[in-house]
């Protein structure tokens, strides 16, 4: 079982962080930390909020403690596809203009 109680309360003193300064970035109090680092495991939504007030990727460090060979869903990156598009749009007027250029030299030749 991962503890994630124990990882907030290995993060708080690493950090240094007293728990009432983390309960305020949180909206909770300091015995509202002091529960979840005794607890072994937290709702999501808590680690998740805890993780934007911090800054810490808390997810990352349970993702890194299961088995590699785990597999994972990547979000999938548009942006890649979207500059293909560009430029794709981008050759196809260029052959267009290209195109029109050939004919009228053509018919200049005769």
């Amino acid at each position: 079982m991962i503890d994630t109680g124990k990882m907030l309360l290995d993060y708080i003193t690493a950090k240094k962080l007293l728990k009432i300064e983390l309960g305020k970035m949180i909206g909770r109090n300091g015995l509202s930390v002091l529960q979840y680092t005794r607890r072994q495991s937290m709702q999501t939504q808590m680690l998740l909020k805890i993780c934007h007030a911090t800054k810490h990727n808390f997810f990352r460090d349970i993702a890194d403690q299961l088995p590699d060979d785990y597999t994972i869903t990547k979000p999938v990156d548009n942006s890649q596809s979207i500059e293909k598009d560009e430029i794709i749009a981008q050759l196809q007027e260029e052959n267009k203009v290209l195109k029109i250029q050939n004919e009228v030299l053509m018919k200049v030749r005769g």
